[in-house]
């Protein structure tokens, strides 16, 4: 006779703590998306989604490129950093990290900070920072040289960048209310 007004006062509160709240807490934001234009095949142009981190591969070196460089919309756009994971198929890869430029639709150009070339491991990262910020409606290019095997330099391949928009979900308010019973369970009759 006990189990059905257990079940009923687990539901009131599962029903209470479901009320609590329905929404979600967003922050509105602005970070640079990459892209990459493969080559047209006689004449077609596909150009790739943008996306603030994308995978490439240069001469069999896979790359993860991410952009770091996200701010909430309010607020001045920073500096652009961007982090590049290299997994190399074999030992005797480098990079520079001081050959990688920015360029600008107008000509200007930055360098990365840092220089020399440094050794290659699967999972390595560098990060690279400009003295330059990607602003909206603009589009910039990401050169990323430096790349070599040996003493043998490996051609460079070239990224857009343009600023985009979006909304991350910083809190789940009714995820909460659903999990809220369960703290609630042991002191149910």
């Amino acid at each position: 006779m006990r189990e059905p007004s257990r079940l009923r006062a687990g539901a009131v509160v599962f029903a209470l703590a479901a009320l609590q709240s329905a929404g979600c807490a967003t922050t509105r934001y602005t970070q640079s998306a990459l892209a990459v234009t493969p080559p047209s095949t006689e004449g077609e142009v596909r150009p790739a989604k943008a996306a603030s981190a994308i995978s490439v591969t240069i001469e069999k070196v896979k790359l993860r490129v991410e952009t770091m460089d996200r701010a909430p919309r309010s607020s001045s756009i920073p500096l652009l950093r961007v982090r590049v994971v290299f997994d190399p198929p074999a030992i005797g890869y480098s990079f520079d990290p001081g050959q990688a430029v920015l360029r600008s639709a107008d000509g200007r150009e930055w360098r990365a900070e840092g220089g020399g070339y440094r050794p290659l491991y699967p999972g390595d990262s560098v990060d690279l920072a400009f003295d330059a910020a990607v602003p909206e409606r603009e589009t910039f290019e990401l050169v990323l040289c430096g790349l070599a095997r040996g003493t043998e330099h490996i051609d460079p391949v070239t990224l857009q960048l343009s600023r985009r928009s979006g909304r991350s979900i910083d809190r789940v308010y009714w995820l909460e209310g659903l999990l809220a019973p369960l703290a609630y369970a042991p002191y149910l009759p």
